[in-house]
């Protein structure tokens, strides 16, 4: 039998996980923020959460991804990291996109594909929500930087003393 094949379209290609994120403008300074927030809190371990092995982020703990920062433990007393550090603490502790920046940053995850199939989303979703919550607590965390500014301004030691001349 001689039938010339049929010609079908080729299907559309799949969009798979694999593909990069898309990095909005902005991006890289905020992973800086945050990376920085990340050393700060491995320096001055009684900032951050206690570490728990039972839950989630604590079976996910196994590899991590390794510190940009290089040097002994000694983070800067910082007050924008002090109002991030605020922020990101006031967030609610069991929503999805709070477990996820505790993954990357906190547990820093070096597995994101298993962590994100761990909480029963995409890579592409963890990164979308990682995202999401990093604008938002950055949004607070100027606000509470701005707010404490505003008080420290009132204080009465923030003005310079003047000096009274006793001869008089």
């Amino acid at each position: 039998m001689n039938t010339p094949p049929a010609r079908l379209a080729a299907p559309a290609p799949l969009e798979t996980d694999d593909e990069a994120v898309d990095d909005q403008p902005g991006d890289e300074d905020l992973k800086l923020i945050f990376e920085e927030w990340s050393y700060w809190c491995r320096t001055r371990r009684y900032f951050g959460p206690a570490p728990v092995g039972g839950s989630l982020l604590g079976k996910l703990s196994g590899k991590s991804r390794p510190m940009r920062h290089v040097g002994g433990p000694d983070a800067p007393c910082n007050a924008r990291l002090a109002a991030l550090h605020l922020a990101i603490i006031g967030q609610p502790r069991d929503a999805l996109d709070t477990r996820v920046f505790w993954l990357y940053y906190g547990e820093r995850t070096a597995y994101i594909k298993t962590a994100a199939e761990a909480l029963g989303i995409s890579r592409n979703h963890f990164y979308r929500l990682l995202r999401a919550f990093s604008h938002r607590v950055i949004a607070a965390a100027n606000q509470i930087e701005q707010e404490n500014n505003a008080v420290l301004a009132t204080l009465p030691h923030r003005f310079p003393l003047r000096v009274v001349d006793s001869e008089q």
